[in-house]
């Protein structure tokens, strides 16, 4: 919670060198980080503060806003986006070619996965398929999906034959995923999950790679892949085509429709700025 953000700068420390005053970034600022001293122990908490009028952040977790986005939509991208692209390019294999270019995103209807099947397909997949339900297949294939599952019919291990996948990007995090997917996946592939214990395998393949991965552990230093990001984006490749605001009155509504788990897209709370317009701050 109050990590992603997108607003204009107010305020720079002289050892600030890239960015000024006025200038519309976007950002992940929620990090994990460890303080205290060494002698008398370091403990570990998060960063967070995007849910603030004001927000404080290091010059290199901000990125220069896409100029084809409005702050709503750019405030909804950074966390998910930035989760996507490192787990797929850091841990999962891309980007992709001719030959392992078939890659399964479990939960494409929500934020990781509205960005994992683009990211997937900007970054070379041939085949993108996906877990939703029959009410967002539309949405998913709006996206780049190929082929959606309806995991209310089907189970996608039932329906994927073994070894047939190249990757597997798991934003769901059901207990036994990691098992199933050492099933489906083909000599030299990449499974990835963003939770830990539950849906990491209890034994890995020798033949494949397999990596539960935490975004906030890598989030004190991400310029260049705001950066990269910003262009797929200008370049229409990756979007957040549906992302539901709320006031900031209406947080605990929001909280609760986000724990539901049926979120579809991304979900925004608005901040009042201390100005004209107004700034916008995701759940």
């Amino acid at each position: 919670m109050g990590s992603d953000l997108a607003g204009t700068v107010l305020a720079v420390e002289d050892s600030c060198s890239r960015l000024k005053v006025g200038d519309q970034v976007w950002a992940d600022i929620g990090a994990v980080v460890r303080f205290g001293s060494t002698g008398g122990g370091m403990s570990k908490g998060k960063e967070n503060g995007a849910y603030a009028t004001v927000a404080v952040a290091l010059e290199s977790q901000l990125g220069p806003m896409p100029a084809n986005l409005g702050f709503l939509e750019a405030a909804s991208l950074p966390k998910v986006a930035l989760t996507s692209y490192k787990a797929l390019l850091w841990y999962g294999g891309a980007p992709y070619s001719r030959g392992n270019g078939t890659v399964l995103v479990l939960g494409g209807s929500g934020g990781t996965g509205t960005t994992g099947i683009q990211l997937a397909k900007a970054l070379g997949a041939s085949a993108v398929i996906t877990t939703t339900s029959a009410a967002n297949a539309e949405y998913v294939s709006s996206l780049g999906a190929t082929h959606a599952i309806d995991y209310h019919s089907h189970n996608w291990f039932d329906v994927l034959a073994d070894s047939s996948v190249d990757v597997i990007y798991d934003c769901v995090g059901e207990a036994g995923t990691g098992d199933l997917a050492m099933t489906k996946l083909k000599s030299g592939g990449f499974y990835v999950t963003l939770r830990s214990a539950l849906p990491s395998p209890s034994k890995v393949r020798s033949d494949v790679t397999s990596t539960a991965f935490i975004n906030s552990d890598t989030n004190l230093e991400n310029l260049a892949e705001l950066e990269a990001l910003r262009r797929l984006v200008e370049a229409e490749q990756l979007r957040m085509p549906r992302v539901k605001p709320f006031d900031l009155s209406e947080v605990l509504v929001a909280f609760n429709e986000s724990r539901a788990g049926r979120v579809v897209g991304k979900l925004v709370v608005v901040l009042p700025e201390p100005g004209a317009e107004q700034q916008q701050k995701t759940v």
